[in-house]
């Protein structure tokens, strides 16, 4: 009976350790380290202020910042652990970008390791928008 009970602890935990290998480690391995949660660039020769908001999808707070970004000045913000780990939590999230305190866009999206929202200041293919927002995935 303890030999049993000795094998059977030893059989769940190596398909514990088979189960981080597969959904955690590997990927790490394939795709990379996880990407930000978000990158700003300002392609604008002036400095601007970028107030970034990110909501779950019961519209709580994830993320309330201001940065100042200087001409062709690039930032990024890093992900917390419930982002870097597939499948830990899946749920759709809410950014919302406001420029110089005027202008605001908003993008929703799946957030998971290795997607990031992109946000563009001035960029040339824009055609007029000073904002543009969208969704890279490696």
């Amino acid at each position: 009976m303890r030999s049993f009970r000795r094998n059977l602890m030893i059989g769940i935990s190596s398909l514990v350790l088979l189960f981080l290998l597969l959904f955690i480690v590997i990927p790490y391995f394939i795709a990379g380290p996880p990407t930000p949660l978000f990158t700003a660039r300002n392609h604008d020769s002036e400095g601007h202020e970028l107030r970034v908001e990110v909501f779950d999808s019961e519209n709580n707070s994830v993320l309330d910042k201001t940065y100042e970004l200087a001409p062709d000045e690039r930032i990024s913000h890093p992900k917390s652990f419930r982002f870097r780990v597939p499948g830990f939590e899946i749920v759709d999230y809410t950014f919302k970008f406001t420029l110089d305190g005027r202008i605001t866009e908003t993008y929703s999206t799946s957030v998971r390791p290795w997607n990031t929202v992109e946000v563009e200041l001035y960029a040339d293919y824009a055609e007029g928008r000073p904002l543009s927002v969208g969704e890279i995935t490696v």
